[in-house]
């Protein structure tokens, strides 16, 4: 009769274990099969890291470690003094080289006015060269003809040096002219090579396209620039954290001063085992929940991108498996997962949360 009972027994108890080993194989295979999970998985975020653009102290800060901002909030004010200075100089600057692209194109057209002057001078004295010439042939032809006359005695010797005064009267009046005519083409030559020096400088005779000018218009500007910015704005939204600025400190274009985390853009990297990825694609849904909040936090999210390296293998110092005693080790491959912004609005995340996820997979293709 015991031994009866007992065999009863351990019928139910096998047929217990039985029907539980049933139950796991039909939800490993109709449900466990089509997900994976683990709880190699961080919380990230793509910061931002607040640093100077220009050298000079800090005037105020406006914010402190831990506080929320929004995008274009002013958090630090820098002392202005210096930059102030710069602007001016450099709109001082701006406004000489004007001025002096001004006169350059006003000498410009004084050139151009001259030598026109030169050419009609040149003109002139071409025609008065000629005529000298004319009448330098004339009296020259008269001095031979009274010569001959002068040793016959057919004229006085008065009548011979009047034409000899003539001649050299009409030399003296010739060479003059060439004279003058040779000073008015340099003048010219000179006027030409002083415009051309000049054109140079001011190359399509615009203001505004002028070289000088731009360099300077470009130096003002960038002060400009610098005076605003003395305001530090955020660059994102976000919480502050690594705050490393106090008033009065002298900060520099390598200075970092804090940092700014997109809790709204928190995602997460997920380490899955390279055996588990074959049904992994791009899109597929995943949950997750956190040890901050628990496993009734539940957060929603899709597969946003598979990294095409292992940890490993982007390491400082890769392992080298071309050795002899190499030991097989399943490798984990890096998946982003994009989270649901609404639900991170109302159970904010932070960077470096341990998490727990589970990819839906879709077998359909």
């Amino acid at each position: 009769m015991l031994k009866e009972k007992r065999k009863k027994y351990l019928s139910i108890f096998f047929l217990f274990i039985f029907i539980v080993a049933i139950i796991y194989i039909v939800y490993h295979f109709i449900y466990a099969s089509n997900f994976i999970s683990t709880e190699n998985a961080y919380t990230k975020a793509d910061v931002a890291q607040v640093i100077p653009k220009i050298n000079a102290p800090v005037k105020d800060v406006k914010v402190i470690d831990t506080q929320y901002v929004n995008k274009g909030d002013i958090i630090i004010i820098l002392d202005d003094e210096d930059a102030k200075i710069a602007l001016k100089s450099a709109k001082a600057n701006l406004e000489e080289k004007k001025r002096e692209i001004e006169k350059l194109i006003s000498n410009d057209e004084e050139f151009i006015k001259k030598i026109n002057l030169d050419n009609s001078k040149i003109n002139l004295l071409k025609t008065t060269k000629e005529k000298a010439y004319i009448e330098l042939q004339k009296a020259k032809k008269d001095l031979i003809r009274y010569s001959h006359l002068l040793k016959s005695k057919s004229i006085s010797q008065q009548n011979f040096d009047d034409i000899k005064l003539a001649y050299d009267n009409a030399k003296k009046s010739w060479q003059e002219a060439n004279l003058n005519l040779e000073s008015a083409i340099t003048s010219k030559t000179v006027t030409k090579a002083q415009k051309q020096s000049n054109l140079q400088l001011i190359k399509d005779k615009k203001i505004e396209t002028n070289p000088q000018v731009l360099r300077a218009k470009a130096n003002y500007e960038k002060a400009l620039l610098d005076l605003k910015r003395t305001i530090i704005k955020a660059p994102i939204s976000g919480i502050v954290t690594q705050k490393n600025v106090k008033i009065g400190q002298f900060v520099n274009t390598n200075s970092q001063l804090l940092t700014i985390v997109p809790i709204s853009k928190i995602y997460v990297n997920a380490n899955f085992k390279e055996s588990k990825l074959k049904d992994l694609k791009i899109g597929q849904k995943v949950e997750l929940f956190s040890d901050l909040y628990g496993e009734n936090t539940i957060y929603h999210g899709v597969v946003e991108g598979i990294s095409s390296a292992t940890g490993s293998e982007l390491s400082l110092i890769p392992a080298q498996n071309a050795t002899g005693n190499w030991i097989k080790v399943v490798q984990r491959l890096p998946i982003r997962i994009k989270l649901n912004e609404d639900e991170l609005l109302k159970k904010p995340l932070y960077t470096g949360l341990s998490m727990h996820v589970k990819v839906s997979l879709d077998k359909s293709n």
